[in-house]
């Protein structure tokens, strides 16, 4: 299965086995999703064993498991897995989310008059969770716009529960979590430059609320009256937590923070146990590869987000590529002595003209028309040839 491609929710159904979803209480079936990364903006693995058996990549990953979170929500929440009603029920919340009057985060959501089966929620979801203009843009980014992406869950849940203005309670729901995250960065005594990460992913986060409106000033102060559902009270620890705890240390005052807020959102300490544990599981599995905790010069960290995708392309399309190249000789020739030795520069200008042909046949090489597609070029030059047959490589014969 590929979310890349058109048809892939098709396949998805196919695949989803409802009856997982059945067998999970509200509670287990939030952490499943945990586990993920998604609650934490970076999602590295899906809810159901099944799609991990794919290579995806991360924005692929974050598509699969968005779509899971809702389809799991609607059949708990409907008590069946009825996929027409579940199709409908998304596609109207996403409509209803899309009324704001402001240029708000969803305003380029369209829906697609293209009779293909799912067509129009392959849209929404791939729109949903691609939030930059470019490859380019997202991989220089600091932040990923991601971050608070479970709150599409929380609201199509409400609204699956009949809530009857579904847009002021996002507004709300998004209002209140910034919020909570601002008066947790006023618990540290220090400020680390984690800290200035976070609040950065946070605010490029937000869709309809302004960083300069009026907060509260206090947990006594704010009202979290409304966040009924234990996946909200859930997530707003959650989100705290983090932001608690991205310089790696919870001190007394941050600790009596996090009981009280506990006892605000009435969640169970062994809950509150369970959060950490599975916060500090994940952030030891993953560290060094999110993004706000990152801080290395911004080519080093292009060459080391964009080799995966690189890579990932490169495998999917390897038949067609193989077959390619062994039908022009300059690019086959100027791979292989890859291989063994350094290109000149008129060499890696003549590569790059090559690879921009063979763009012409296989889609994942027009990466080179983009601004800043010829700083692939190294990546794509020590790439290329682990696919090329021995055959082709007379120092290999």
């Amino acid at each position: 299965m590929n979310p890349s491609k058109e048809l892939w929710i098709t396949k998805f159904f196919k695949l989803s086995n409802p009856s997982f979803f059945n067998e999970l209480t509200e509670t287990l079936f939030y952490e499943e999703i945990r586990k993920t990364g998604f609650v934490y903006g970076y999602t590295t693995t899906t809810i159901q064993p099944v799609f991990n058996s794919f290579e995806l990549s991360l924005e692929e990953v974050t598509k699969i498991v968005l779509l899971e979170s809702l389809w799991g929500t609607y059949i708990q929440e409907a008590k069946n897995h009825n996929v027409k009603d579940f199709i409908e029920k998304t596609e109207a919340f996403y409509s209803k989310i899309n009324t704001a009057e402001t240029d708000s985060y969803f305003s380029f959501i369209r829906f697609s008059t293209n009779g293909k089966k799912y067509r129009s929620l392959e849209k929404i979801i791939n729109d949903r969770v691609q939030n930059s203009s470019n490859y380019i843009e997202k991989t220089f980014s600091h932040h990923l716009a991601n971050f608070l992406l479970f709150t599409d869950v929380l609201c199509f849940k409400r609204y699956l529960m009949n809530e009857k203005d579904i847009l002021s309670y996002y507004k709300y729901l998004e209002n209140t979590l910034f919020q909570l995250a601002l008066i947790c960065f006023n618990q540290k005594q220090n400020h680390t430059k984690y800290d200035i990460k976070l609040q950065e992913l946070l605010q490029n986060s937000l869709r309809f609320t302004s960083t300069t409106s009026h907060f509260a000033k206090d947990l006594d102060h704010l009202d979290t009256s409304n966040i009924i559902t234990f996946y909200g009270k859930a997530y707003l620890y959650d989100v705290s937590l983090m932001v608690l705890w991205n310089d790696e240390k919870i001190d007394e005052k941050e600790f009596e923070f996090t009981v009280k807020l506990i006892q605000k959102l009435k969640l169970s300490i062994s809950f509150s146990q369970n959060s950490l544990d599975n916060m500090l599981l994940f952030l030891d599995q993953h560290k060094e590869e999110i993004p706000y905790f990152q801080f290395s010069h911004p080519i080093k960290k292009l060459y080391k987000s964009t080799n995966k995708n690189i890579a990932l392309l490169i495998k999917r399309n390897k038949k067609s590529i193989v077959k390619e190249i062994s039908n022009n000789k300059l690019l086959l020739q100027l791979l292989v002595k890859s291989t063994y030795s350094s290109l000149t520069k008129s060499e890696k200008a003549m590569l790059k003209k090559q690879l921009i042909e063979l763009g012409k046949t296989i889609p994942a090489f027009t990466i080179f028309l983009i601004p800043g597609g010829s700083l692939l070029l190294p990546i794509l030059i020590k790439l290329l040839p682990e696919i090329i047959p021995d055959s082709f490589n007379e120092n290999k014969r």
